[in-house]
């Protein structure tokens, strides 16, 4: 995959995410950003339960994931582009529905670690994008901008700043927003 490639793929991504959210949340009456989290719409029971974790996490997983194999060949560090794909593969097992009445099932026990794992492998891959030299000054300025915000985003959400749904929107953003700021400046750098 190219660079050019890479960078489209990672904009159209994070465009992708952010439309589905939109659309099937107005799809859903009882849906609302500010206090239901985005899992609840492919939750169990959920109005388009099917559709949302086919797009919104299996398709945008899948595609995070080959934007990763891509970063890491345009940066040239096959660690980076494996943490951001297992990201990616991470993303969409949480396709797997929770089930909002019983978060102990093991249905919701698997999309609640999925959650984590996109979290964890998300951070490793900013922590390691600092110390790769070949990435650039930009990607690494881009990651420490990430890691950053991420901390202020955990900050908001345990401070109860806003409310949880918006807490929630507001993590989504950080992590879509490197993807989206990572894409433009690959396509800068690319010939």
């Amino acid at each position: 995959m190219t660079t050019t490639l890479t960078g489209r793929l990672g904009l159209l991504t994070a465009f992708v995410f952010t439309a589905a959210l939109l659309v099937f949340a107005a799809l859903d009456p009882a849906y609302s950003h500010a206090t239901k989290a985005v899992s609840e719409l492919g939750a169990v029971g959920a109005p388009n339960q099917l559709a949302w974790n086919l797009i919104g996490f299996i398709g945008v997983g899948l595609a995070l994931a080959m934007f990763g194999r891509g970063l890491g060949k345009a940066i040239g560090d096959p660690w980076t582009g494996g943490l951001v794909a297992l990201f990616g593969l991470a993303f969409a097992a949480t396709a797997i529905p929770a089930d909002m009445n019983d978060l102990g099932s093991p249905g919701s026990v698997a999309h609640i670690v999925a959650s984590q794992a996109v979290l964890l492998f998300w951070a490793l891959t900013l922590i390691r994008l600092l110390f790769v030299r070949r990435a650039g000054a930009a990607l690494r300025w881009i990651a420490a901008a990430g890691l950053a915000l991420a901390v202020g985003a955990v900050v908001v959400r345990g401070l109860e700043v806003l409310p949880p749904g918006f807490s929630q929107r507001l993590s989504f953003a950080v992590v879509f927003g490197w993807v989206a700021a990572t894409s433009l400046a690959l396509l800068r750098r690319a010939p």
